[in-house]
């Protein structure tokens, strides 16, 4: 049922996408804020026990309804499957956001671009390196922003998603991993100020220290399988290269984002704003850990590779990287089911 459910669910988010500003969307945005307002004490332990509430309250009804209407009928069951997939992934979230940019950008008009970008940063984590591009950015930068972008939102939107809908019994792990990357994205990234409007943003409060960390532990796992399946469609070497590099930084709110954008740099040979400057916290003249273990080897920065600006072409590279890495994700899904099936044959 697990691989029939997700190709269903993604033919029809294909032919009807479900906008990130839909009623559901706002309604669980709305769902956040209200916990919030209601539990807020100034301390961890109200946002801890709100994100529970909501995240894992959520996930567990949703598994509870499903499994109710699979024991009642088989075929109910796998319409509840389809149904709660199909509102969890979000490929077109990401996609014709991109796709506006790249029509912007073919048509040699910067400012259309510059606001694709912003309306995308709107519903979208960020930085400051985002938001500058999309206020007075070149082509160059816009591109490497939009890039950065679409390759956060199909991890948080696709492949996250799929890894815990095949964890999870039924649908509760894909309504566990969105329901989290939803409480991040109201509680702390609406609030950073480096992506803040000129309205201002309040200051981060423990909600949003908390759902950016309890974020970093579901998408912990997935994440770094997604930087795996990046190098294995892309270019192996340079991906697990700059991964391996990016890895050497100081800790940072972004670990996973950090991951799933190095390997996707080095995959296709485009240079991204990967969290961190490695200034902070890396010394480029410094030995590697293999010059300890009996060198003379060379340090990892002298292997690293040459990653080319970011530009038309590499919008094209993107996308054909996260068409690669869904049809991966497609067959390990397939195996995944065949392993269940020739297990309930045994």
């Amino acid at each position: 049922m697990t691989l029939f459910s997700f190709i269903f669910a993604m033919l029809l988010e294909q032919f009807r996408p479900v906008r990130d500003d839909s009623r559901l969307a706002k309604s669980i945005e709305r769902l956040f804020l209200k916990m919030e307002q209601a539990t807020n004490s100034g301390e961890i332990s109200s946002a801890r026990m709100s994100w529970f509430a909501v995240v894992v309250g959520g996930t567990l009804l949703t598994w509870l309804v499903v499994a109710l209407l699979t024991e009642v009928n088989v075929f109910l069951g796998f319409l509840a499957n389809v149904g709660v997939l199909y509102l969890c992934i979000g490929f077109r979230h990401f996609s014709n956001r991109f796709t506006d940019i790249q029509l912007a950008l073919a048509n040699n008009d910067l400012d259309s671009a510059r606001l694709a970008l912003r309306k995308w940063l709107e519903h979208s984590g960020g930085d400051v390196m985002t938001r500058l591009a999309a206020e007075s950015g070149d082509a160059s930068a816009i591109c490497r922003e939009a890039i950065r972008l679409a390759l956060v939102g199909a991890q948080r939107h696709v492949f996250g998603v799929i890894f815990w809908f095949v964890i999870l019994p039924g649908p509760a792990g894909a309504v566990l991993y969105r329901l989290s990357a939803e409480a991040r994205r109201v509680w702390a990234d609406a609030r950073d100020p480096s992506i803040a409007t000129s309205s201002g943003a309040a200051r981060q409060s423990p909600f949003g220290d908390f759902a950016v960390r309890a974020f970093a532990w579901v998408d912990w796992f997935p994440s770094r399988v997604t930087a795996i399946v990046f190098a294995i469609v892309g270019n192996f070497e340079d991906a697990i290269l700059m991964w391996r590099f990016k890895s050497g930084f100081a800790p940072h709110k972004n670990d996973t984002e950090r991951v799933i954008l190095s390997a996707g740099a080095g995959a296709m040979g485009v240079r991204l704003s990967v969290p961190e400057a490695p200034s902070v916290s890396i010394r480029f003249d410094e030995p590697s850990e293999t010059e300890a273990l009996g060198g003379p080897w060379p340090s990892l920065y002298q292997d690293m590779p040459e990653l080319r600006e970011a530009n038309e072409a590499a919008l094209r590279s993107a996308v054909g990287l996260v068409w690669r890495a869904l049809i991966l994700w497609v067959a390990l899904v397939l195996l995944v089911s065949i392993g269940h099936w020739l297990g309930w044959l045994a």
